[in-house]
């Protein structure tokens, strides 16, 4: 099964090398990076709930994206076979998709609330491309792509069938508790990899993996490090911590006027994001230690309340509401 998958692979990247742009750009579709910048857009300047779900979602599969990785703990193509030519490369292992997984939630939840057939059918499209790039870039094989898509639509699932008796009951309790259950979750995250990760028992990646992904990439692989998770669920705490505080106050978070005003006030919220995201990681150690995942996490945590309640406040004092 996986000769024929490699076969694939390599086919597509022979026959096909003319693809290799447009499957950059459908990868970066994928990207947490990409749904970041539109989480932010949407909850600033446009629909604060959209974002708001999209966000919480976003960091809920992410953690889990780590966890299923570990438990499975297999290779990508790249690590395996050198006919594959590694166009990305990723330290984590390959089952599933964290892309496939990501674009099925985030284009998902956007075409649940958008309820239009004709954006229903461009994202189950633009879905397919997204996974499709993953295996023509040789970082996953197809089944990865396959177990990322049902594992994505599992989750979305989920996340539509909850949200809202969920969120009622969450949305009646006191700021301080929704804050409070805002980091038991995200400590649900963390402990969701750490339980994958000792159930592997003493279980060590290949060396011919490691070796066939630098030989193949030039960039060394982590796979059993549950950095992911921290981050994820130092987004889920930020995030969520942050509209629980600005959520009663929500009439600033989207403050109606001119595009103009909106795209400057965008701008600057993703500057300061971006100053909070690099400036607080000099603090990160490059070593795999405890320290270094708790201000990882409160790195990201940071940069997530910035998004959720820091931006909304600033933009409530310079673009008084009611401002056209």
């Amino acid at each position: 099964m996986t000769d024929v998958q490699i076969t694939l692979i390599r086919v597509l990247q022979d026959q096909a090398a003319w693809l290799a742009a447009p499957m950059l750009f459908f990868s970066f579709l994928g990207q947490p990076e990409f749904f970041l910048l539109v989480v932010a857009l949407l909850y600033w300047c446009s629909n604060p709930r959209l974002g708001l779900r999209l966000g919480l979602l976003m960091a809920i599969s992410a953690g889990l994206s780590t966890a299923l990785k570990i438990a499975f703990h297999l290779p990508r193509p790249y690590w395996v076979s050198p006919e594959v030519r590694a166009l990305a490369s990723h330290p984590s292992f390959g089952l599933p998709s964290g892309h496939a997984q990501g674009a099925v939630t985030f284009w998902g939840l956007l075409a649940a609330d958008a309820r239009r057939g004709w954006f229903s059918l461009f994202v189950v499209a633009l879905v397919f491309l997204i996974g499709a790039s993953r295996i023509f870039l040789g970082v996953h094989f197809p089944v990865d792509v396959i177990a990322g898509f049902a594992f994505g639509l599992a989750i979305l699932i989920g996340f539509l069938a909850l949200e809202e008796p969920v969120g009622r009951r969450i949305a009646a309790l006191p700021v301080s508790r929704q804050i409070l259950l805002a980091f038991a979750g995200s400590i649900a995250l963390v402990l969701t990899s750490l339980a994958a990760l000792a159930a592997l028992g003493d279980w060590q990646v290949p060396a011919s993996w490691a070796a066939g992904a630098i030989q193949q990439s030039g960039q060394p692989i982590h796979p059993l490090d549950p950095g992911g998770a921290v981050t994820a669920a130092g987004f889920f705490f930020g995030f969520a911590a942050g509209a629980a505080a600005a959520w009663p106050r929500r009439g600033s978070i989207c403050i109606t006027g001119k595009w103009s005003d909106r795209l400057l006030r965008y701008v600057f919220g993703i500057i300061v994001a971006g100053m909070i995201w690099f400036g607080l990681g000099l603090l990160v150690p490059p070593e795999p230690i405890i320290a270094a995942y708790i201000l990882q996490y409160l790195r990201t945590a940071a940069a997530a309340a910035w998004v959720s309640y820091g931006a909304p406040v600033v933009f409530a004092r310079v673009y008084p509401a009611g401002r056209a």
